[in-house]
């Protein structure tokens, strides 16, 4: 991986996770060089990168600042455009995590194409209801390869992006994910409190590093009445 696209990593996942907040200035290119130990030009590509993704923009004579996102965004909103948890998407609320199902096992046919898997290559499954301010906020279905880290239920119990992060050294860069309804199912429907056939709105997603590698896929369901999402575009000129 080129050393600026690992700087361009680092650095995006320091304004997503809260590190550099929205509408500060970014720290120089000087402190950056520094840090990274590269040329003004090698960081100029990785700063590129957070600008043409709309996380960062310039200020002549004022320096680089991190770019705010929606003015008007309520603690309803999750993000369709940025690849972070509820953890961070919603980290000035009080979240819970209740496990509903945690194994591992054989990976089937879909989760062997998603994850570029062997049908031998074990995978860790769980279901877990994410609760927000004491009530139910969305029912997770998640797979991921056990090579990535060793997994107990203490951890799910908690961020489990947070944990890969300082442990695995992994990060979540990017995210393919697909958006549709559906009506919840005996299983969803318990964990969420809601009627049996409800309309849900689920997110489908698989989660890539910063290789590139797959390394989850999940399905996770919203109460459609009671979830709003938020798509902050950003046009390259």
């Amino acid at each position: 991986m080129y050393k600026y696209r690992e700087i361009y990593s680092d650095i995006k996942k320091d304004i997503l996770t809260n590190h550099y907040r929205a509408g500060a200035l970014l720290p120089t290119q000087e402190f950056f060089s520094d840090k990274y130990k590269v040329s003004r030009v090698t960081l100029k590509k990785a700063l590129i990168l957070l600008e043409n993704e709309g996380l960062i923009f310039s200020k002549q004579g004022s320096g680089t600042y991190i770019r705010s996102k929606i003015d008007k965004i309520t603690n309803e909103l999750l993000p369709l455009d940025l690849p972070i948890g509820v953890t961070y998407s919603h980290r000035d609320q009080n979240i819970k995590s209740k496990i509903l199902f945690f194994d591992a096992r054989l990976p089937s046919l879909e989760e062997q194409k998603q994850l570029l898997l062997n049908k031998t290559d074990p995978v860790y499954e769980f279901k877990r209801l994410r609760i927000l301010n004491g009530q139910a906020y969305s029912f997770e279905h998640v797979v991921m390869p056990t090579y990535i880290t060793t997994i107990t239920e203490e951890i799910l119990e908690g961020s489990l992006y947070e944990y890969l992060g300082q442990v695995a050294k992994l990060q979540l860069v990017d995210a393919q994910r697909v958006i549709y309804a559906d009506q919840a199912s005996k299983e969803v429907s318990t964990g969420l409190m809601i009627d049996e056939n409800s309309p849900v709105l689920v997110i489908e997603q698989t989660a890539y590093d910063q290789k590139g590698h797959a390394f989850e896929f999940s399905r996770s369901y919203f109460i459609s009445d009671q979830t709003k999402f938020s798509l902050d575009i950003h046009i390259k000129k």
